[in-house]
């Protein structure tokens, strides 16, 4: 029986030394880096988005060129009039080439551009939302396999204090009451044991479907967060955003393109114009050349007012949307900043005390009970206060990348070149809607 108990104390000791929980040997550690690039080449809803940009930059030149010449032949009979004479035939060769009036395919042209750019924008706005979508998974896939890993040793232990409690109960050093507290502890673990190992098969199946992988394919263990500060402060993070943020600069080519929206609607009015050219030949006969030009204008003004003033509106729309993204991406990266930085100090604040604490705190009943003395109530009590602290700690852990994480997707670009990229280029002092006064 004592040597029982001391087998049970050791194993008890070693879990609760064991700060960092170490995964298993045999699964191959999961790099970051390697899964975002895989994200980036693979994820479907990354190449749709990419292609509806190519598809609007393809369509960009031809907005701007005239129209095709239309070619015209026609082959009649032309009906002399007179009895017994037979119709002449007459050939006609006819070419024609619309000419709008100038400034309409350059605006139609520049309309088409700013709907590129704002395509592209959308296209790094998805791109940016996946790859954060993934580092999210991905920092969730490690939070889950510490907690199984935490969750296992823990089974063990009790299986290990339950054997414990038994033999002492056999000599009559305790309670049955000790016996059942270890089995519903027992319960309790193997249930979470079960819940963690369930959300790990859902972390991996959310990841593998961005990787567009089968959700069978096997992940090992992720990369643990490295605990960092934020390498820029509070106003180059927003100066950043106004320089990469893609749903800012998405509102503002909407404001260019309503723009060039409303010039173009101006235009409507204008005049178009028109080149003729006609080659007439009607054999034995000699043959007939024709050139005319023509004029065409709107006779009813209706519809190119009501254009016109439907464009004025969308400038007016654009504006206020730009306003409102403009406060918006304070709003948003000063938000993710603030999160960033408390959950990296409530990480530190467990990792360097509350988890040494609550380890130093079981150490005293657990050599209690080995030496049959302590109150095994007040054991379970420290160990579940040491697990929840190291469950909190891990929780802090995730939810630091997590902010850290959609810092860098509201700011645009990585954090680790956020200091270097702020450096080579400053950005233009920020205008009045972009302060914090307002």
């Amino acid at each position: 029986m004592s040597k029982l108990l001391l087998a049970g104390c050791l194993l008890f000791m070693t879990f609760v030394s064991g700060l960092a929980v170490r995964a298993d040997e045999g699964t191959l550690p999961l790099s970051l880096d390697q899964v975002l690039q895989s994200v980036r080449t693979r994820n479907p809803d990354i190449a749709a988005a990419e292609r509806r940009w190519e598809i609007q930059r393809e369509q960009v030149r031809p907005a701007g060129l005239w129209e095709n010449p239309r070619f015209t032949y026609i082959d009649e009979r032309f009906p002399m009039g007179v009895a017994g004479v037979s119709a002449e035939p007459i050939r006609h060769y006819r070419i024609e080439q619309s000419i709008p009036f100038p400034g309409k395919l350059s605006e139609e042209s520049r309309m088409k551009r700013h709907e590129a750019l704002i395509a592209q924008s959308n296209a790094r706005a998805k791109t940016l939302e996946v790859l954060s979508e993934a580092r999210i998974r991905f920092y969730q896939l490690f939070l889950t396999d510490q907690k199984i890993a935490l969750a296992s040793q823990a089974v063990e232990l009790l299986k290990s204090a339950l054997k414990a409690a038994q033999a002492r109960v056999a000599s009559n050093q305790s309670s049955l009451s000790d016996v059942f507290a270890v089995q519903a502890e027992l319960a309790k673990a193997r249930n979470d044991l079960y819940l963690q190992e369930q959300q790990r098969s859902l972390a991996a199946l959310e990841l593998n479907a961005l990787m567009d992988r089968p959700s069978s394919h096997t992940l090992g263990t992720a990369q643990e967060p490295v605990l960092a500060d934020i390498p820029i402060t509070s106003t180059e993070a927003v100066a950043l955003a106004r320089l990469n943020d893609p749903s800012y600069l998405s509102a503002m080519h909407e404001l260019d393109h309503a723009q060039a929206m409303q010039a173009r609607r101006r235009l409507d009015f204008a005049p178009d114009f028109g080149l003729l050219y006609e080659y007439e030949s009607a054999p034995p006969g000699p043959a007939g050349r024709m050139l005319g030009v023509s004029v065409s204008f709107p006779l009813w003004f209706e519809r190119p007012l009501s254009n016109y003033r439907s464009a004025q509106t969308h400038v007016q729309e654009a504006e206020a949307q730009a306003e409102s993204l403009r406060r918006d991406a304070i709003r948003r990266v000063e938000r993710e900043f603030i999160e960033t930085t408390a959950r990296l100090q409530v990480a530190r604040n467990y990792a360097g005390e509350i988890v040494p604490s609550a380890l130093a705190n079981v150490d005293i009943p657990r050599r209690q009970y080995a030496a049959g003395q302590g109150d095994f109530v007040r054991l379970i009590e420290a160990y579940r206060s040491w697990l929840s602290a190291h469950n909190e700690y891990q929780e802090a852990l995730y939810a630091y990348a997590q902010h850290w994480s959609e810092l860098e997707r509201w700011i645009g670009v990585d954090l680790s070149r956020a200091k270097e990229l702020s450096e080579r280029r400053p950005p233009r002092a920020a205008p009045p809607e972009m302060t914090h006064e307002n």
